[in-house]
C-alpha cells in the first residue's frame, strides 16, 4: 500500500512537471515584423524613432530632415511629410515628440529645432535653440519632463535646461554641471529624477529635478555603469537603473537605486548570455517597469523579462542587421509606448520597422514555471529518499 502511495505520488508530481514542462514550451513566443518603411532607401542613415498617436517620427542623419509616418495601420506605414530644416545640415540623431511639439537635436551646428507637428502632414517650426540662446550649437540628446527640457551635446560636462511652458519662447533656466566633468552623452528625465550618462568616465549621475524651477538640482548618486556609459533608463518608482555601455562587448546592467547615493548592482546582461551575435548595446527602454527592450545594434532588438531585475530573461530578439558584427550598425532606437503590437525601431540602414511582441510570454510566467517546476521535482526527490 506504501508503495502504491508512493507510485501514485510520483505519478502526480511527474504529471504535473510534464505539465509545467508544456507550459515552459509555450514561453517560446516570437516577435513580428509587421511593417517595415524605408523612405529613402540606399541614400540616409537614420537615427532615433519616437512616437506619438498613431504616428512614427524618425531622424535622419544625412540633412533629408525628419520623417513623419503614419502608423496607425501597423503593417502599412506611410509618410505623411518630412520635416526640413532650412538651416544647418540637419544631422537629426535624436528626436522625441511631447504634446504635438517635435524636439529635433541637429548634432552639426544648429541646435534643437523645435516643431509644430500637431498636424503631423504640415510641421512648422516655431523656435530654435543654439548657444545664442543659451543652449548649444550641437545636441547630441535631449529629454523632457513636464516643462522643462534637458539638453547634452556629447562631449562637454554640461545640460542645459529650458523652461518650455511657451514652445515658441524657450526660457534657459539653468546649466547643470557633472562632478567629473566628462562627456554627457545623454540625458533621461523621468518623474522627479534626471539620469545622466558620462560617457568618458563611466558612471550615471542621479539628480533631483523635484525643484528645477527654483534651485540647482542636487546630485542623489553616482552609479559606477562601466567604461563608455551611454544611455540608461529607470522604472517609474525610481528604483531599478538600466544602463547600457556603448563599447566594443558592451554590456548592460540592471541596479538598484532605492538608495540613490547607494546603488547595488543585480545583473548585468551581454552578448554570451543572451545568445546574440553583436558588439554593443545602444538604448535601452523599460516597458510597463518589466519588459526591457535594448536596441543592440547589429543584433536587432532584444527583449528581456526583468520582473526579477537580479535574474533577467530574456523573450526574444528580432535581428534587422544580419551581416554583423563588425560594426555600428543596424538598430538604433526602440519606442514600445504605442503598444506592443506597434513596436517602433529605427534601423540605421533600413529606416522604420513595426514589430508586434504580442506573442512573447507575459513578463514573470517564466520565473513562476521554473520555480514551480522546481519545487514538484524537489518534493519528488524528498519521497523518493523516503
Amino acid at each position: 500500500m506504501v508503495g502504491r502511495c508512493v507510485a501514485n505520488g510520483l505519478s502526480g508530481v511527474i504529471g504535473f512537471a510534464l505539465s509545467a514542462l508544456l507550459s515552459m514550451s509555450a514561453l517560446a513566443g516570437t516577435i513580428e515584423l509587421v511593417g517595415q518603411l524605408d523612405p529613402v532607401a540606399g541614400v540616409d542613415i537614420y537615427g532615433d524613432v519616437w512616437g506619438e498617436g498613431g504616428y512614427a517620427y524618425v531622424g535622419v542623419w544625412g540633412g533629408t530632415g525628419v520623417f513623419i509616418i503614419d502608423v496607425s495601420d501597423p503593417a502599412s506605414p506611410s509618410l505623411v511629410s518630412t520635416y526640413i530644416p532650412t538651416t544647418g545640415t540637419g544631422l537629426f540623431k535624436d528626436v522625441k515628440v511631447y504634446d504635438g511639439v517635435g524636439y529635433f537635436a541637429d548634432d552639426d551646428g544648429d541646435g534643437v529645432h523645435i516643431v509644430d507637428v500637431s498636424t503631423p502632414a504640415t510641421p512648422t517650426l516655431l523656435a530654435k535653440i543654439t548657444r545664442a540662446e543659451g543652449g548649444f550649437d550641437s545636441v547630441h540628446n535631449l529629454s523632457k519632463f513636464g516643462n522643462y527640457l534637458y539638453l547634452a551635446d556629447g562631449y562637454t560636462d554640461t545640460v542645459k535646461i529650458f523652461d518650455m511652458s511657451s514652445p515658441a519662447s524657450p526660457l534657459f533656466v539653468r546649466e547643470l554641471v557633472t562632478p567629473n566633468h566628462g562627456g554627457i552623452h545623454d540625458v533621461t528625465a523621468l518623474g522627479t529624477r534626471l539620469y545622466v550618462s558620462d560617457i568618458w568616465y563611466g558612471s550615471t549621475y542621479i539628480y533631483d529635478i523635484s525643484a528645477i524651477e527654483i534651485s540647482a538640482p542636487p546630485l542623489l548618486g553616482t552609479v559606477s555603469s562601466g567604461d563608455w556609459s551611454h544611455s540608461s533608463w529607470a522604472s517609474s518608482d525610481g528604483t531599478i537603473l538600466v544602463t547600457a555601455q556603448e563599447d566594443d562587448d558592451g554590456k548592460v546592467q540592471i541596479f538598484d537605486i532605492s538608495i540613490p547615493a547607494l546603488p547595488v548592482l543585480l545583473s548585468t546582461i551581454d552578448r554570451t548570455s543572451l545568445g546574440i551575435n553583436a558588439v554593443s548595446p545602444h538604448n535601452p527602454v523599460l516597458f510597463d517597469d518589466t519588459l526591457l527592450f535594448v536596441s543592440w545594434y547589429e543584433a536587432g532588438v532584444v527583449v528581456i523579462d526583468i520582473s526579477n531585475p537580479s535574474d533577467p530573461i530574456k523573450l526574444g530578439h528580432y535581428d534587422t542587421y544580419l551581416t554583423g558584427p563588425h560594426n555600428y550598425n543596424g538598430n538604433w532606437g526602440v519606442y514600445p509606448f504605442l503598444g506592443l503590437d506597434r513596436v517602433l525601431l529605427s534601423d540605421l540602414q533600413g529606416g522604420l520597422y513595426v514589430m508586434d511582441v504580442t506573442d512573447l510570454p507575459e513578463p514573470g510566467l517564466g520565473l513562476q514555471l521554473a520555480v514551480g517546476l522546481g519545487f514538484l521535482f524537489g518534493v519528488g526527490r524528498r519521497r523518493m529518499r523516503r
